[in-house]
C-alpha cells in the first residue's frame, strides 16, 4: 500500500465513523449506528476540528447540532482536554466557541471565544480531501476571519435534534442532563461501566484534578449509591449499576465498553498530521516506516494504551514498508468498528 493510498483510505474511514457517531447524537445526516459505546462529546468536538475540515457538510452539521445542544458540552473539561493531550484544532474551536457566542446569550463560551491570535496567517478552513485548501467565493463569514479562517457565511439548517434518550452513545449526555455540567457525571458514568474504580484512575480517564474527583467522591459517599472501604490507602469505590442502566437504557446487564476517547482522538490526530507533514510523501518506504515507528513508541502508542486499545499494537511489530501501513489500517479499522 502506498502512502498516499493510506492517507485517502483513512480519511474516508475518519469521516465515516465521524458522522456516526454525531448522527447517533442528533445531528442530521446517516441513521442509528447501533454503536455499543459511549461518546464524549469533548473530545469527539475537538478531532472533529481537525477532520471535519475536509467535509464542510458534517463541519456544519455538527456546528447545527452545537447551537442546538450547546448547553450540554462541558466547555472547562474541553479546555483541559484540549491543553493537556495538545490538540491541534485549538484554532478552529475558538472560532466556533465565537460563532457560538455571537449567537448565545451568557458567559459560557465567552473565555474560549475571547482567545484570538492577532498574528494568525490567513487560510482557508475547508480542505479538498486531496490536502488542497477549498477555494472561498463570495461573502466570507466575518467571525471566523477574526480568527484567521476564511469560509463562507455559517447558515445552520436548523436539522439537528436533541440528543437522544434510552441510547447507549448519549449516555453521558443524559447522565448530564440528570446530574448536571460538572465532573459528577463522567464520574458516575466511568463507575458505571466499570463498577469501580480509584480516585486517580477515574481523574486520569477524564481529565479531571485528583483533587476535585476526591471531593465529590466524598460527597457522593454519603449517598447510598457508591461504596468504599473503610481504609483510606488504595480506597476502591463501587457502584451497582443495575439500577441506574435500568433507569437510563430500560436495561440492565449490558457489556458497554468504556474506552478513554480523548487519548484515542489525540493519537489519531498525531497520525493524520504526520501523514500530511511537507515532505513525508516523498520519503522512502523505509523512512516512513521508521518515523511512524518513533511516533509510535512516543506519541502514539502510550496513548492507545490508555484509552483501552492496547492490544492493536500487537499487529505492528516486527512489520516495515508497506506491510506496515497496511497493519496500520487494519488496526485503526478494528478500533474504530
Amino acid at each position: 500500500m502506498q502512502l498516499q493510498e493510506f492517507r485517502d483510505e483513512l480519511l474516508e474511514l475518519f469521516l465515516q465513523f465521524l458522522w456516526r457517531q454525531w448522527s447517533s447524537l442528533g445531528v442530521a445526516g446517516y441513521g442509528d449506528s447501533g454503536d455499543n459505546w459511549v461518546i464524549d462529546p469533548e473530545a469527539l468536538l475537538l478531532f472533529s476540528a481537525s477532520i471535519a475540515r475536509y467535509d464542510q457538510r458534517l463541519f456544519d452539521e455538527i456546528f447545527d447540532w452545537l447551537i442546538l445542544n450547546e448547553r450540554f458540552i462541558n466547555v472547562q473539561r474541553l479546555k483541559a482536554i484540549m491543553k493537556k493531550e495538545g490538540f491541534q484544532s485549538s484554532q478552529i474551536i475558538h472560532a466556533v466557541a465565537g460563532e457560538i457566542h455571537s449567537r448565545k446569550s451568557g458567559l459560557k463560551w465567552k473565555s474560549l471565544a475571547e482567545q484570538k491570535d492577532s498574528e494568525e496567517d490567513m487560510h482557508n478552513l475547508f480542505y479538498l480531501k486531496s490536502g488542497r485548501p477549498m477555494p472561498v467565493g463570495g461573502k466570507r463569514d466575518q467571525n471566523f476571519l477574526e480568527y484567521g479562517l476564511v469560509r463562507n457565511p455559517v447558515e445552520p439548517r436548523g436539522l439537528s435534534k436533541p440528543f437522544p434518550g434510552k441510547k447507549i452513545p448519549s449516555l453521558l449526555l443524559q447522565i448530564r442532563g440528570l446530574m448536571g455540567i460538572s465532573s459528577r457525571s463522567e464520574i458516575l458514568l466511568y463507575l458505571l461501566l466499570n463498577h469501580k474504580g480509584t480516585i486517580q484512575e477515574i481523574a486520569d480517564q477524564n481529565y479531571y484534578a485528583w483533587r476535585s474527583v476526591q471531593d465529590v467522591l466524598f460527597e457522593m459517599g454519603h449517598s447510598s449509591v457508591i461504596h468504599f472501604p473503610e481504609a483510606k490507602k488504595g480506597r476502591v469505590y463501587y457502584i451497582d449499576p443495575d439500577p441506574w442502566m435500568k433507569i437510563l437504557l430500560n436495561s440492565t446487564g449490558q457489556n458497554i465498553q468504556w474506552i478513554c476517547w480523548p487519548a484515542l482522538f489525540r493519537s489519531l490526530e498525531i497520525i493524520w498530521l504526520k501523514l500530511n507533514e511537507p515532505g513525508f510523501v516523498n520519503l522512502s518506504t523505509l523512512e516512513q516506516t521508521a518515523e511512524f515507528k518513533q511516533l509510535m513508541d512516543t506519541e502514539v502508542g502510550p496513548r492507545l494504551v490508555k484509552s483501552g486499545f492496547g492490544m492493536e499494537l500487537g499487529q505492528l511489530s516486527g512489520v516495515w514498508g508497506e506491510e506496515y501501513l497496511e497493519n496500520w489500517l487494519s488496526s485503526i479499522k478494528g478500533i474504530l468498528g
